[in-house]
């Protein structure tokens, strides 16, 4: 039986949980499916500028406290991931890797879940246990899949976004950026090669493109201060960019 199906909507009031947590509404059989890039880069940039407490809590790696206090890859997007209770429960597990010695266990923070209710997928509020790995593919993910796009062929790997761009003929190169053949949009991956090897070791996500001085604006996770982090002004043909990704819909 499909998700669509049997998915009973729990509502949780606030219009800024639905703006940053999106909805899995489905479309008619007449309707074209929208493009889920705008979608989903609403969605990256209200998990960065969301007033509500839960979510604030994201911003920060640690202990799930809202602080920035603990910084061992610890995670609410790989813990939504690896979730077994969660529908989309990517099958793998995150063993605790952090990036410092730290003894503490990753906390716990509320958010939104597909999970059997009364034998029935319910989107439902509820706890999601914090998980450490490497993370900027999995808010990526995170906000493709409440953008409504299709997520097959992704994982934790930031080079996944590469590959599923290459397969579904949504991967544009930095070169047709500088050539003006391409302009990036919101909700596309952004993808960047730190090492010179030709494949994509962080990602981030799109909210906003000039296209007159061919610069970005994107919320990234796990960046070098080890949050969450909204980039400004970011240029589209710099060095260590490889290319844009952009969402199919699903």
């Amino acid at each position: 039986m499909s998700l669509a199906s049997t998915v009973k909507s729990t509502g949780v009031a606030g219009a800024v949980l639905a703006l940053t947590l999106g909805g899995l509404g489905t479309a008619g059989p007449a309707q074209a499916a929208p493009a889920p890039g705008p979608a989903a880069g609403k969605i990256a940039l209200g998990q960065y500028q969301s007033t509500n407490a839960e979510v604030r809590k994201r911003i920060y790696e640690g202990d799930a406290k809202g602080g920035d206090t603990e910084r061992n890859n610890c995670n609410f997007y790989t813990g939504f991931w690896t979730a077994k209770a969660n529908y989309r429960w990517d099958g793998t597990t995150a063993s605790r890797h952090g990036t410092i010695n730290n003894t503490q266990a990753c906390g716990t923070s509320k958010g939104y879940m597909y999970i059997k209710v009364d034998g029935a997928w319910t989107k439902k509020w509820t706890s999601v246990k914090w998980t450490s790995r490497a993370w900027c593919a999995d808010f990526a993910k995170y906000a493709w899949y409440w953008g409504k796009a299709k997520i097959t062929g992704l994982n934790a790997a930031a080079d996944s976004f590469r590959t599923y761009g290459r397969a579904n003929g949504t991967w544009h190169t930095k070169a047709q950026v500088k050539a003006g053949t391409y302009k990036p949009r919101a909700g596309d991956v952004v993808a960047y090669d730190n090492n010179g090897d030709g494949r994509a070791d962080h990602v981030g996500v799109v909210t906003s493109y000039n296209s007159a001085r061919k610069v970005y604006h994107s919320v990234e996770g796990n960046t070098s201060l080890e949050r969450l982090t909204y980039k400004k002004t970011q240029p589209a043909t710099a060095g260590r960019v490889l290319g844009f990704t952009t969402p199919k819909a699903r």
